[in-house]
């Protein structure tokens, strides 16, 4: 139930444009974090969009019942070990969150043998599934790699109401909100090395 709750505040906020004061004030440390990571061909707005879908730029620990915190929503206790590697022993300081981010997309994209961004940003937020889907789709696109997947649902309950909805558009929508939302901090320059489509 708060779940759903602050799914749908965060629903709100977002359709308000609420989160776009809120996140300006990350941009440049999320460029530093990215570049630190990728080189200055990244297009760090793909990272500050990646904030807005998810906590609309609010540094909070989730109901999502796996620990998810801060401004990119990390899992501490599953990124432990690659983060403290790297010199990140904690995310409670938002620096840290920004840094753990960017070593983590740094993780996703690396494994990521289409390295196309759209793809690691799919994978940091529902695993390497879109790797198999696409491989069934037997092409690297977008929505074929859609079509071919077959995953279950997500269901939350709030005030007896039950509501669902596919992980599959939850996941493939993830991608599209990041591409739609780094589109609100500066002007996008593609490098060959990093194509999101």
């Amino acid at each position: 139930m708060r779940l759903y709750l602050l799914l749908t505040l965060l629903a709100v906020d977002l359709l308000a444009g609420g989160y776009i004061a809120r996140c300006n004030q990350y941009t440049q440390e999320v460029r530093r974090a990215h570049w630190s990571q990728f080189g200055v061909d990244y297009p760090y707005q793909y990272g500050v969009g990646q904030l807005v879908q998810e906590s609309g730029c609010r540094n909070i620990i989730s109901l999502d019942g796996v620990g998810s915190e801060g401004l990119p929503q990390i899992t501490y206790r599953v990124w432990q070990q690659p983060l403290k590697a790297k010199g990140v022993t904690g995310i409670t300081a938002i620096g840290d969150q920004l840094k753990a981010q960017a070593i983590i997309m740094k993780s996703c994209h690396d494994g990521n043998q289409y390295k196309k961004l759209w793809i690691a940003y799919q994978v940091y937020n529902g695993g390497g599934l879109v790797k198999k889907e696409i491989k069934r789709a037997g092409i690297v696109d977008w929505e074929k790699a859609k079509a071919s997947c077959n995953r279950g649902q997500s269901c939350f309950t709030y005030k007896g109401v039950k509501t669902c909805r596919s992980n599959c558009d939850i996941n493939y929508e993830y991608s599209q909100n990041i591409f739609k939302y780094g589109g609100k901090y500066g002007s996008i320059i593609e490098s060959s090395q990093y194509r999101y489509w």
